[in-house]
C-alpha cells in the first residue's frame, strides 16, 4: 500500500519494481490528488490498483491516520491480504521482497513497527487542535504567539511544516486519562490481517483521543496494537530513511552514496526517492538486489540436487 501525493512516474517505477520482486503481491496506490494525478490504466499497466481518496491529508493532524485506515479497509475489501505493507509513494524496494516476506511470516509477528522509545509526554498530555489553514497568512503574528507561550504550562502554539504547507496548532492541558498507553514510532509498517482487523475496529473514544494528540500518525497504530492482548508486535524496520545532519522533521533525499548504508539496515524499502536526484540510487540498489537474487537462487538449486536420491 503506497500513500502518494507527488511524482506519479516515480510511484509507477516503484510499483513495477515491487511486482517484479513480489509477483503475487497486490499493490494499492492511494492518493487524493484527483483523477488526473495517476489514472487506473497506467497503474494497471505497472501492476497496481488505485484508490482515489476524498480524505485530504493535512500534515500533523488525524487526517493521515484517517487516510491509512481508509486504505487498509479498501485493501481488506478487495483482497483480504495475510499481510499489508504500508509505505510512502516515495519509497523504493531495496531487498528481495519474496525472501523478506517469507522472513516476516516466519516471525509470526502481527506488526513490524519501528519504535521510538523516547518520551513524548507533551504530545498527549496536552490537547492539540489545528488552526484554520487561512491563518497561515498571519505567520509573523503566530510565530510571536508561539514564542510568548513557549513556557506556558496551559496554552501554547507550535509550528510544523512540510512541503511548503504550514500547520499551526494550539494546545491546552488535558484532564482525562488516555484510553491506552501512549507509544510512538514511524508510520511505515508491516501488519498482519489480525492487526489490520484490530485497527479497523478501534472505538470512537480512542480515535477522539488520538485526534487531539500531536502528529497522531506516529502514535495511533503503535499505541493501539501494543495495548491489544494476543497481538505480537516486533520492533523492526520496514522502510529506512536518513535525516539531514542539522536535524529536522523530514527525511532527506536518498542518493547513490547511501546504497551501502541502506543495504545493511535490513529494511525492505528506502525513502525518500526523488525523480532525477535519486535515479542513480535506484539503479545501483536494483543492481545490488538482482545480484543477491542471482547468488541465492543457484545455491538453493544445488541443495536440492545434492539431497535428491
Amino acid at each position: 500500500m503506497l500513500l502518494s501525493h507527488v511524482d506519479p512516474e516515480a510511484v509507477l517505477r516503484s510499483v513495477r519494481r515491487i511486482r517484479e520482486l513480489s509477483p503475487t503481491a497486490h499493490v494499492l496506490v492511494r492518493h487524493a490528488q484527483g483523477p488526473g494525478f495517476l489514472d487506473e490504466v497506467h497503474a494497471a499497466a505497472a501492476g497496481a490498483e488505485v484508490l482515489v481518496s476524498r480524505t485530504a491529508i493535512r500534515w500533523g493532524t488525524f487526517s493521515t491516520v484517517a487516510a491509512v485506515l481508509e486504505a487498509l479497509a479498501e485493501a481488506e475489501r478487495r483482497w483480504q491480504p495475510s499481510h499489508t505493507v504500508v509505505v510512502s509513494g516515495q519509497d523504493h524496494p531495496v531487498r528481495d521482497l519474496q525472501a523478506w516476506e517469507d522472513g516476516v511470516r516466519r516471525t509470526g509477528a502481527d506488526g513490524l513497527l519501528r519504535q521510538d522509545h523516547r518520551r513524548y509526554d507533551e504530545r498527549h498530555t496536552y490537547r492539540w487542535h489545528a488552526l484554520p489553514e487561512a491563518l497561515g497568512r498571519w505567520r509573523p503574528l503566530l510565530a510571536a504567539a508561539a514564542r510568548a507561550t513557549r513556557n506556558d504550562p496551559v496554552r501554547r502554539l507550535v509550528h510544523v511544516q512540510e512541503a511548503g504547507e504550514r500547520t499551526w496548532v494550539v494546545a491546552h492541558a488535558r484532564r482525562s486519562r488516555p484510553p491506552v498507553p501512549y507509544r510512538k514510532g514511524t508510520l511505515w509498517m508491516t501488519l498482519s490481517h489480525r492487526a489490520v482487523a484490530r485497527l479497523l475496529t478501534v472505538d470512537e473514544r480512542t480515535r477522539r483521543f488520538f485526534a487531539t494528540t500531536l502528529i497522531p500518525d506516529e502514535a495511533f497504530v503503535h499505541s493501539v496494537l501494543a495495548a491489544t492482548p494476543g497481538l505480537r508486535v516486533v520492533d523492526g524496520v520496514t522502510s529506512v530513511a536518513f535525516f539531514p545532519p542539522q536535524g529536522g522533521p523530514h527525511p532527506r533525499t536518498v542518493l547513490a552514496e547511501d546504497v551501502p548504508a541502506v543495504l545493511t539496515t535490513g529494511a525492505a524499502f528506502a525513502r525518500k526517492v526523488v525523480a532525477g536526484h535519486s535515479d542513480e540510487f535506484v539503479r545501483l540498489v536494483d543492481a545490488a538486489v538482482d545480484a543477491e537474487r542471482t547468488r541465492t537462487t543457484p545455491a538453493a538449486t544445488a541443495v536440492v540436487e545434492r539431497t535428491a536420491p
